[in-house]
């Protein structure tokens, strides 16, 4: 069958695009963003603060569409139910995957290729 022989359809970008910040105008808040998460590990809702007030600045700039925050995540986040994530969580405690597994090999050995030359 011959793949590039099909059609695919690209489709825009939900928001539109918009235009880079030659000028530079919200850089300074760019920075602090990604300062901030280099700090926290890259956690995002530690500085979500910062990244509140870089769309505010595109925004005031005329960089992006104006749009109410809580249509670009950040509704209120008591009533959202949102949540700190804890992804690294387990292995800042010590967890390494696959070591949970070390007791089971003696109970499922491995038993070799199949008799009469079938595939599994």
């Amino acid at each position: 069958m011959n793949f590039s022989a099909s059609k695919s359809q690209s489709q825009p970008p939900e928001r539109g695009s918009f235009p880079l910040d030659h000028g530079g105008a919200c850089k300074p808040l760019q920075r602090e963003f990604v300062a901030c998460l280099k700090s926290h590990g890259n956690e995002h809702v530690s500085c979500r603060e910062l990244s509140k007030r870089y769309l505010e600045c595109r925004m005031d700039r005329g960089l992006m569409a104006r749009d109410d925050l809580k249509n670009v995540g950040f509704g209120d986040a008591r009533r959202d139910g949102a949540r700190v994530s804890t992804e690294g969580a387990r292995e800042a405690a010590g967890f390494v995957a696959g070591l949970h597994v070390e007791g089971r090999k003696s109970v499922l050995p491995f038993r070799g290729p199949r008799e009469g030359g079938g595939h599994a």
